[in-house]
């Protein structure tokens, strides 16, 4: 059993596999654990059929370990949230996108575009929290192919939802729009406890942070934009 430090939560692994420890090695506590998990034998059989990847059980272990985390997350004020996470300043920002549109080339323009300035907290699956009156983005050792990502937690600064444009344009968005895009990037629980919290979240962030539509191309121009939306509130449309 491993236990490992997301954004402050301490969670329990009872893994089989090395894997997962190894995956985690730069967020392993002493502390106490909130709950616990552990991907049952038949959990990581199901996984495997419904993958497309050819892996081990360890990998499948891993992956049903954080989904079986994300189900406990929102009794926590937490969720698990699926976008690149961008560190520029003292803050951090998410950008997200439909899978094939370009989010992990999107940051790496940001990484080129301002070297020694900006960072990429989690490059996949960062876990947003709600704590002290405030939202927080934590890297988590889910972090997507790249491996992109540190383990730290910081402010979260806004959400830009990225789409693939002709021209780099940014936009604000009203809280209907925002929605329609915010709902298919979390991960949405099974038991309806953890749902209606989830929920309660994402309202909650709707209102207090800041989200914007990116129309990107993959310039470096396409960083500059969306800095300057996401950073400074500068954006092309006014």
């Amino acid at each position: 059993m491993i236990k490992i430090d997301i954004g402050g939560i301490c969670v329990a692994v009872d893994n089989k596999y090395g894997y997962i420890e190894r995956l985690a090695s730069e967020y392993l506590t002493d502390a106490s654990p909130a709950f616990t998990v552990r991907a049952s034998a038949e959990e990581i059989a199901n996984e495997r059929l419904k993958s497309e990847v050819d892996a081990s059980d360890a990998y499948f272990e891993s992956i049903v370990s954080y989904r079986n985390i994300a189900e406990v997350l929102p009794t926590l004020d937490a969720f698990v949230f699926h976008g690149s996470v961008i560190k520029y300043g003292e803050k951090a920002y998410i950008v997200t996108a439909k899978s094939g549109v370009g989010k992990t080339t999107h940051t790496r323009l940001w990484l080129s575009e301002f070297k020694g300035d900006a960072y990429v907290l989690n490059g996949d699956k960062p876990v947003v929290r709600y704590k002290d009156g405030k939202f927080f983005v934590c890297g988590t050792p889910w972090r997507g192919k790249e491996m992109y990502g540190v383990y730290e937690t910081a402010p979260l600064g806004g959400i830009a939802f990225l789409e693939r444009g002709v021209q780099n344009r940014s936009y604000r968005i009203n809280t209907s729009d925002a929605l329609s895009r915010l709902i298919p990037q979390v991960y949405k629980p099974k038991n309806r406890v953890a749902v209606i919290k989830t929920m309660t979240l994402m309202d909650r962030l709707l209102k207090e942070l800041p989200l914007i539509r990116l129309e990107c191309n993959m310039d470096p121009e396409a960083a500059r934009v969306a800095k300057s939306a996401l950073v400074d509130s500068v954006f092309t449309d006014e």
